[in-house]
């Protein structure tokens, strides 16, 4: 008896410290968080949720914001420390909270388990759903449509950004590199998007020097180009030579954490197409933040920036 109690002692300790996170306190708004929404597509209900501000103009921006495999619109809104609806109040976009099919993303990752790639759930169409009903219920401006997203909503970002830049002006990926060519089941419309990586070095999911993406034992997610590579495709796609950036900004420590920093390397021409690579030096598979703490089991936090400031600074740069 003893020796059980000692086991589950020692494992709520682990458990605390590895994994145990604090929920981040959801600020007061002006706005209105408006969740639980459904919308048919075909013969499937998909839900998701929004954040509305108290002053909206028309032909505002919309910003989505997916969360990563087996979680939900409603976590990563916490994960990103509600600071997606802080900025909403000042930056004139709503940002939506869509949820991907059973808690997935139907990616460019041909090889994955889940079942939204197994059933091959058109994400693309229920994004563009979405599109059309925010411009007709929020007169919402479509020229101004953003995507953002963490790990397989990362790479559902990337998917967007490959097969139909025509229905967003930029996305903004974290924890994703692109699947190496023999894992991609996407097709490549070869048009130039403004794109911003942000890809820790010390992730063990989503590898930051390529390879095999795990989540736990599962492994089928398959084989990723390094986070280099993944930059080089979106830099060359828009015509810039990637040994040739036009700013290189290393962010001051702030969080007084001297083995995290971090690195943005930013390329744009004369054609107004921004493409940015944080990198997120010694840090894991996290949204940079200085609110919310990810568990340290998947790698300590880059919180010398605010992710979400960053990401919208970016798109708001973008023409």
């Amino acid at each position: 008896m003893v020796l059980i109690l000692l086991m589950l002692t020692i494992w709520g300790a682990l458990h605390w410290y590895y994994v145990y996170t604090p929920k981040a306190s959801e600020p007061e708004l002006a706005g209105e968080y408006r969740p639980d929404n459904t919308v048919a597509i075909g013969a499937i209900d998909r839900t998701y949720s929004y954040y509305l501000p108290s002053t909206l103009e028309e032909n505002a921006a919309l910003i989505f914001v997916l969360h990563g495999s087996r979680s939900s619109g409603e976590q990563i809104r916490q994960m990103a420390g509600y600071e997606f609806d802080v900025l909403a109040e000042t930056n004139q976009y709503i940002p939506v909270y869509a949820n991907g099919f059973e808690n997935h993303w139907n990616d460019c990752r041909g090889s994955a388990g889940y079942s939204a790639n197994r059933l091959d759930i058109d994400d693309v169409a229920y994004i563009g759903l979405l599109i059309d009903l925010f411009v007709r219920r929020h007169q919402i401006d479509p020229s101004k449509v953003f995507v953002t997203g963490h790990s397989n909503g990362g790479h559902m970002a990337y998917k967007l950004a490959l097969e139909a830049p025509q229905m967003i002006r930029a996305v903004a990926a974290i924890s994703a590199n692109l699947p190496v060519d023999a894992n991609l089941d996407c097709k490549k419309s070869g048009i130039p998007i403004s794109l911003a990586i942000f890809n820790g070095t010390a992730d063990t999911i989503n590898p930051y020097y390529g390879g095999t993406v795990t989540l736990g034992s599962d492994a089928s997610r398959g084989l990723v180009l390094t986070t280099d590579e993944t930059a080089q495709y979106w830099a060359e796609l828009a015509g810039y030579d990637v040994a040739a950036p036009n700013r290189v900004v290393e962010y001051p420590q702030t969080d007084g954490m001297p083995d995290t920093s971090v690195v943005a390397t930013h390329w744009r021409g004369a054609n107004n197409v921004a493409v940015s690579l944080y990198r997120l030096q010694g840090s894991g598979h996290v949204i940079p933040s200085k609110i919310y703490h990810f568990p340290r089991i998947i790698g300590p936090n880059a919180s010398d920036i605010s992710g979400p400031g960053e990401i919208v600074k970016f798109f708001n740069q973008t023409h």
